[in-house]
């Protein structure tokens, strides 16, 4: 049974949203809990909407072209096609007769080897499906941003120790907003194309790692410094060949190693960022690696792949446990206190648990539990709430847990407690934009110490942070 049997309903356009549960006031789009959420405590955070930023960002000089195009000569053109987006798009360029008005020789013999080379992917295509997408595909795939291709907001992540927070654009560029400063630093670089992910590194102010279709561009940016566009020499890109476009990147709760992941690449590599070498954990079976997930104690490493299965890796011996889900890939994974690590699959509104992970290895009947049914459920006022998860996160404190779903406007948060071996959830609250805003992604702020913070990106390119705080209030 849907846990959202019996809640209550949403409030009406013009209606103003204020009762009293358990004693204790809610307000705003709160309902269902036994907390209070309060603007004041998030004056001092950025005030962020996309939409507007891109368009003064458009306005701006810097867009204005100085230059007159060229016709490049043709070998000068394959080179620079082979060399952006590779040797099958040349080949594509060169056995085009409408481009190619040089030399019919080559055109005939790139038209051959054309044919070849499709056979070839075809035939690699059928042993290997998962590498059948390219590029901006396999993002938009496995993306955990709802209708990542159309967003304003691609990702965002915020900074584990200070109120910063950065936001991944439809421009390409990584935007970071801080309370600490009144501008707004963009960056920017050649290479930063469709971006899928953003991780801060822990202990470092500075050092921002981003998950773009050519690899990992891992920015290096002094928090003092007054430039709001840094040079591309502060940025370190890390590649390696097979595995791009990169899905998901997320650096360890320690700041010392970095995990990078791809769609179409069946190894997740282990980057050195300071040497710029990776170690590759390769497993044959599953398909490509769609994301990684750390602990909070960073012993254990979630990693889902592109197909039901998915590993718990041990990072002491770097040996993994093998899963599979019911049905479908895993979409989305939180981890929690005491190793205790949700997952949801895709389709399916169901979140389940893992718990006491490396003592289950090798037992027969070891499942994951369902810990919360979210079957959509129709409201009076005609809004739906739940269905199939889309994305969640945990708050670091492990107390509130959120849901975005694929087909809901309404966010869902939720209370949770953990006693002996028991994981408890019970409604919080549920959040809603405004007018036919849909949400795009969401986080929790990593240093919120008042409680609990959400912050949401809405498809109009606002940016809400929706507090969630204890009340002495009766």
């Amino acid at each position: 049974m849907s846990i959202f049997q019996g809640f209550p309903d949403l409030p009406g356009p013009n209606e103003t949203a204020f009762c009293k549960i358990n004693e204790v006031y809610c307000c705003g789009n709160v309902r269902h809990g036994n907390i209070s959420a309060f603007t004041n405590t998030t004056n001092h955070h950025p005030k962020i909407n996309v939409t507007r930023d891109l368009h003064h960002h458009r306005l701006s000089d810097e867009n204005i072209s100085m230059y007159i195009n060229v016709e490049d000569k043709f070998l000068k053109k394959i080179s620079s096609v082979w060399y952006n987006q590779g040797f099958l798009e040349a080949l594509s360029i060169a056995a085009d007769p409408s481009i190619n008005t040089e030399s019919k020789l080559l055109a005939v013999a790139a038209t051959y080897a054309l044919k070849v080379a499709n056979a070839f992917s075809t035939f690699r295509y059928f042993l290997q499906p998962h590498l059948k997408d390219i590029g901006p595909k396999i993002v938009s795939k496995y993306s955990r941003t709802r209708s990542w291709g159309a967003s304003s907001v691609k990702c965002m992540a915020w900074h584990p120790h200070a109120t910063k927070i950065a936001i991944a654009t439809a421009d390409d560029g990584v935007r970071i907003y801080s309370s600490d400063v009144s501008f707004v630093s963009t960056l920017k670089c050649k290479s930063q194309s469709h971006v899928s992910s953003l991780s801060w590194r822990p202990y470092s102010a500075s050092e921002l790692a981003v998950g773009c279709e050519q690899g990992v561009i891992v920015w290096t940016v002094d928090p003092n410094s007054m430039f709001t566009k840094p040079s591309s020499s502060n940025a370190v890109i890390l590649k390696r060949s097979g595995h791009s476009p990169v899905t998901d990147v997320s650096w360890s709760p320690n700041g010392d190693v970095l995990i990078s992941c791809c769609g179409a690449d069946t190894s997740m590599l282990v980057w050195d960022v300071a040497m710029e070498t990776a170690v590759p954990l390769r497993r044959v079976a599953g398909g490509g690696i769609v994301f990684a997930r750390w602990s909070l104690s960073s012993n254990k490493i979630f990693a889902a792949t592109s197909s039901i299965i998915f590993r718990v890796w041990d990072t002491k011996s770097w040996t993994p446990e093998r899963w599979c889900a019911r049905g479908c890939r895993v979409v989305t994974a939180c981890w929690g206190p005491n190793d205790v690590v949700l997952f949801a699959a895709k389709g399916e509104p169901v979140v389940y648990a893992l718990r006491n992970i490396g003592l289950l290895n090798g037992a027969k009947d070891s499942k994951a539990q369902p810990v919360l049914d979210v079957t959509k459920v129709e409201l009076v006022s005609g809004y739906t709430i739940g269905g199939p998860i889309l994305d969640m996160c945990w708050d670091p404190s492990g107390k509130y847990l959120a849901l975005l779903f694929e087909e809901s406007h309404i966010i869902a948060v939720f209370c949770t407690t953990q006693m002996m071996m028991q994981l408890n959830v019970s409604p919080c609250c549920y959040i809603s934009g405004i007018d036919n805003e849909v949400p795009s992604t969401i986080a929790f702020q990593q240093n919120f110490t008042e409680g609990a913070c959400l912050t949401i990106a809405w498809s109009s390119g606002r940016v809400q942070h929706f507090p969630i705080v204890y009340t002495d209030l009766y």
